[in-house]
């Protein structure tokens, strides 16, 4: 019998691992740990470090080829990866238990800013904003002139990002509206509002009602981009192994999605999968 692998190579971050790339790259170390240096599994040992080196360096890298984030999005994104979310939902300060995994982070802040950038948007919906991350992101791309509204379902983290925001040199073009998002878009609706720009990052379980009220309301322009995330779901959407409730519903709205002849859209592999879909009827 031969001896555990050494020199074993670690996670890097502390982040639990909710991406496919991170997920596998989670499970090949846990491989790594499991098997026995003899002649056989050293050859192994040694593909399965190979597909480590592929794959665990490769988000870091993306984010050194990819323009910083702003001091201010750094800020916002060390205080909420300190907030004791666990905590505030133990206290009852949140309404759901919520985790700091849940920010969009640097990677996906730059593509949000720079999609609204290239998009001319002057009036973005955000619906599901947590800290407010993408909020800011998505204002730091908007004109002087421009608007978002970002719907949160908390009031303790609507709170939470309100405070985050509110120094900010782009504060003035960010209204955080709390409560029910369905609700909100009737009152969008009713109020005759129409967006250039829409990200949805909330419940995904809710994501197909958020779908229909945002196309059959006319709450997104003939022309407007509609930015999916979570459309890969930790590569549940896809792959053969168990799927949870949160799987399901996201794989029926992306079949949902590609059903929908008004609309064109492409599937991307950035962190937990993000959909960009413009309207064209």
């Amino acid at each position: 019998m031969g001896i555990f692998a050494n020199n074993i190579k670690k996670p890097a971050s502390e982040h639990r691992a909710v991406t496919p790339y991170s997920i596998l790259c989670e499970k090949l170390m846990l491989l790594q740990q499991q098997l026995f240096v003899s002649e056989q599994d050293s050859k192994a040992l040694k593909l399965v470090r190979e597909c480590i080196d592929l794959i665990e360096p490769l988000e870091g890298y993306l984010k050194l080829n990819t323009t910083c984030a702003s001091s201010e999005l750094q800020r916002l994104e060390e205080n909420t990866n300190t907030q004791n979310w666990e905590s505030a939902f133990d206290s009852s300060l949140t309404a759901l238990p919520l985790e700091k995994e849940m920010l969009s982070g640097a990677l996906e802040g730059q593509f949000l800013k720079m999609l609204v950038e290239i998009s001319g948007a002057t009036k973005v919906l955000e619906i599901g904003s947590f800290t407010g991350y993408a909020s800011l992101a998505m204002a730091e791309g908007l004109p002087e002139n421009g608007k978002l509204y970002a719907c949160e379902y908390d009031s303790f983290t609507a709170n939470f990002a309100h405070e985050q925001i509110s120094e900010s040199n782009h504060a003035h073009k960010i209204e955080i509206v709390i409560g029910d998002a369905l609700k909100s878009l009737a009152n969008f609706e009713r109020n005759g509002e129409i967006f250039d720009f829409v990200f949805l990052d909330a419940d995904k379980k809710g994501y197909g009602q958020y779908y229909s009220k945002l196309m059959d309301g006319g709450l997104i322009k003939k022309g407007g981009i509609l930015c999916i995330d979570n459309t890969l779901y930790m590569g549940e959407t896809y792959s053969l192994r168990k799927i949870s409730e949160n799987g399901h519903a996201i794989k029926k709205f992306n079949a949902m999605v590609a059903a929908d002849d008004r609309v064109r859209q492409v599937m991307l592999p950035l962190r937990d999968g993000v959909t960009i879909v413009r309207r064209v009827k």
